[in-house]
């Protein structure tokens, strides 16, 4: 038996540790590119005379080029090899550092964000399926779960050091100091020697064969209403609140530097409570509840911080958000066989970059009618109470029609 057909999980076939390793360094670099402009907000807007809702766009539009990019990138991934795609990836990345740190007004700077967002896809797509591909039974949720680790990981980066990079030698320079994470996992994956495998029993000539799209009507269906569940949970949820969450702390009295250290605390406890939702799935199976748990119990916290009180205590709180990524992340190898896995890996993706470009946009343009940085947090935990209801659906629809990997 070869390599190739080896089953991921038999065998002394540790490659896929190592996989898993170059997959979370890749994706990290997104999240400490995606967050660099909320981290630096006030610096960028003051130069660059940005309003909120120009702000929001900007994160927004990080993660546009996903909504119709996402479905192709799957699918080139399953055609051409994903190293060609991941290698595209990181190198879109990279020049969208160099441009976003170069800007001079507005439109410098969505060039920059939307190029960036196209290697986010490109990286994010693909490691999904790579890992897919790899992993099964009882370490998909785990190895998920640090896929999912690796994006609030680059976030909590952001926002703990690019203040303090950005005090000492200019917002610029920090920007061009993200690029130090892609140009790493260039590095790592030049590595390995091969990143991805073919379904069982298939070789990679005759993956090369399979039609571009392979998905029936009721997957589609159960995929595009479940996908809802993740951007409300990470867009709407996490990444609107801890965008806007230091521009409510600062309103408050504490320093930008304080006020991101404060909010990326919170990043900075995923460590823990990603991996251990993830193993909590695995061990024990029940991670729909775990999704409810999390994201109802994080925006309870997260509801609390504009009322004031230990803003310490409520971010530690809102950190059991982390359990809810491994279960979220697993839910396309649950509802699609493997061979619609990359067409509707594809699909589920763009649901979650559309997520990524309304949702933040949404909550800066709230900020600007309603400037009061406590409605966007708030709005921030409704969304995190909206999330399970996606999933509930989703899941009678499997039941339903007996959809399943």
């Amino acid at each position: 038996m070869t390599s190739a057909t080896l089953a991921p999980t038999e065998g002394p076939n540790r490659m896929r540790w190592v996989i898993l390793a170059a997959a979370v360094f890749a994706r990290t670099s997104i999240g400490l590119q995606f967050i660099s402009v909320a981290a630096l907000m006030p610096l960028v807007r003051a130069e660059l005379s940005l309003s909120y809702t120009q702000v929001g766009l900007l994160l927004g539009l990080f993660m546009l080029a996903g909504v119709f990019i996402s479905v192709p990138s799957g699918i080139f991934a399953a055609r051409f090899g994903e190293r060609r795609v991941l290698f595209g990836g990181l190198a879109a990345l990279i020049a969208a550092g160099i441009i976003t740190a170069a800007a001079d007004g507005l439109p410098m700077m969505l060039t920059g964000r939307i190029l960036g967002g196209t290697g986010a896809v490109l990286i994010t797509v693909t490691a999904a399926k790579i890992l897919t591909d790899w992993f099964h039974g009882q370490e998909i949720s785990t190895a998920m779960g640090f896929l999912g680790l690796s994006w609030p990981l680059g976030i909590a980066i952001g926002l703990s050091l690019l203040p303090e990079l950005a005090n000492w030698s200019g917002w610029r320079a920090a920007i061009l100091a993200t690029n130090l994470l892609p140009l790493g996992a260039v590095l790592a994956a030049l590595l390995i020697p091969r990143l991805g495998q073919p379904l069982a029993g298939t070789t990679r000539s005759s993956a090369h064969k399979r039609p571009l799209w392979v998905i029936t009507r009721r997957e589609a269906i159960a995929i595009l209403i479940g996908g809802m569940a993740w951007p409300l949970m990470s867009s709407g949820g996490y990444v609107v609140f801890s965008s806007y969450a230091p521009e409510l702390l600062t309103a408050k009295g504490l320093s930008i530097s304080a006020a991101g250290l404060a909010v990326g605390l919170m990043s900075w406890l995923f460590m823990f409570t990603i991996p251990l939702g993830g193993w909590l799935t695995d061990r024990f199976g029940r991670g729909d509840a775990l999704f409810r748990f999390g994201c109802l119990f994080s925006a309870g916290a997260i509801a609390l911080v504009p009322m004031g009180g230990p803003a310490m205590l409520w971010m530690v709180l809102a950190a059991v958000m982390g359990v809810t990524v491994g279960p979220i992340m697993t839910l396309p190898g649950q509802v699609l066989g493997p061979a619609s896995r990359a067409t509707g890996l594809g699909i589920y993706f763009s649901v979650y970059y559309l997520g990524t470009v309304v949702l933040p946009a949404s909550a800066g343009w709230l900020l600007d009618a309603s400037r009061s940085s406590a409605v966007v947090v708030w709005y921030a935990a409704t969304c995190l109470t909206l999330a399970p209801l996606s999933l509930y659906c989703c899941r009678a629809l499997q039941r339903r029609w007996n959809l399943g990997g």
